[in-house]
């Protein structure tokens, strides 16, 4: 930072099923701190919690309404009954943050991805609300539907989390683009661990699957695993599953064929020299094969998020994706993996080179908060 800028203090506010959002948070985080700003975390969840205190920020746990959609929306019904007996706790929790706030320093600016905790706090104390997140294309673009999902319940959680923010950053990794000015379209923000991961070619294919509720990996990891083993046997495979998963899916487990517990770090050394991915449609990690240029064989968990990704990534030729696990669709895959690596690396060049992490930090140190000092530093 300039001498002459206040460092800001600013708090993020994190949500995410998986580990994706905090990802993408802790780095634009680290990136704050060292331009000599203070940032601490609320976000829900002991594990996510304890994330980011190992990266030394302090952190806070926040409540996150249960918000699910039936058919293509979200029911007052509904949220109302699956939220009745936690709410008197939540809301608990939620004013023990304001006044821990007020005790430790307000923030001069809210920062939210995808959680309701940031924008109250915002509101509360009359401070600027900036999301950085992906999900807001979802309240901002009028997307279609994606066979059966449509992005109502994604617009209708994105309105109640955050009814009104200054300004929304919204990471794609492909072009998009919106009349409203307070809306600004960036690259997907990725570590430089994974910017720097040395890349090879392989014999290798990665895969990784996850749970949402009760749809898990069960079935995709022993048919991708017996796909291999029959028709594609001088390639290994490495499934990753989480560790809940794993006494499970050990016994898929055959020669080349391997199945491990998640590692993030191994996964994306892994993903860095294989000749192709395999996974559900998660934002992040579509967005981390691309910058290692790798192509994606994707199979998305039901939701609306994850059947667009999905599609996206299609049309635009940088991978393919099915509803399940299947024999023609695999070999269809593997067989235009080279083709479609082109296309990725071709794409990253063009659309994925920038580092977002400078945009976003200029923008809030171009706050009023962040104004500059009335006397210049002493060169003494």
């Amino acid at each position: 930072m300039s001498g002459y800028a206040r460092p800001l203090n600013v708090v993020i506010g994190v949500n995410g099923i998986g580990m994706g959002h905090s990802v993408r948070q802790s780095v634009i985080a680290q990136y704050l701190r060292d331009r000599g700003h203070e940032v601490r975390i609320v976000t829900n969840g002991a594990a996510r919690v304890e994330y980011f205190r190992d990266l030394g920020f302090t952190a806070w746990d926040g409540w996150m309404p249960t918000l699910l959609a039936r058919g293509d929306r979200i029911r007052t019904s509904d949220a109302i009954r699956d939220n009745m007996w936690q709410a008197p706790v939540g809301v608990t929790k939620h004013l023990r943050l304001r006044r821990m706030l007020r005790e430790t320093g307000v923030p001069d600016v809210f920062v939210t991805d995808y959680e309701p905790n940031t924008p109250r706090l915002a509101y509360h104390f009359g401070r600027p609300l900036i999301s950085v997140d992906q999900q807001s294309k979802y309240r901002h673009l009028d997307l279609p539907a994606v066979g059966r999902y449509a992005r109502t319940a994604d617009e209708q959680r994105l309105r109640y989390f955050a009814p009104h923010v200054d300004r929304s950053f919204i990471c794609s990794y492909v072009p998009l683009e919106a009349d409203d000015r307070r809306l600004e379209f960036i690259a997907p923000v990725i570590p430089d661990s994974v910017r720097t991961t040395p890349v090879t070619t392989e014999p290798l294919a990665t895969a990784y699957f996850s749970r949402y509720f009760d749809h898990g990996p069960e079935e995709s990891v022993g048919t991708l695993a017996s796909l291999f083993r029959q028709y594609v046997p001088d390639r290994a495979l490495r499934i990753y599953v989480q560790p809940t998963e794993i006494r499970n899916l050990r016994k898929y487990a055959d020669g080349k064929i391997e199945i491990c517990t998640f590692d993030r770090e191994a996964f994306i050394t892994d993903m860095a020299r294989s000749e192709a991915v395999f996974s559900n449609a998660g934002f992040n990690l579509i967005s981390e094969a691309f910058v290692l240029g790798k192509p994606v064989h994707l199979v998305p968990l039901p939701t609306y998020d994850q059947h667009w990704c999905a599609k996206v990534v299609q049309e635009a030729e940088l991978g393919t994706a099915a509803l399940r696990i299947d024999r023609g669709a695999i070999l269809d895959f593997l067989n235009l993996s080279r083709q479609l690596g082109g296309n990725v690396v071709r794409h990253r060049d063009q659309h994925l080179a920038v580092d977002p992490r400078e945009r976003i930090a200029s923008y809030l140190e171009s706050l009023p908060a962040a104004s500059p000092r009335t006397l210049a530093p002493s060169t003494r």
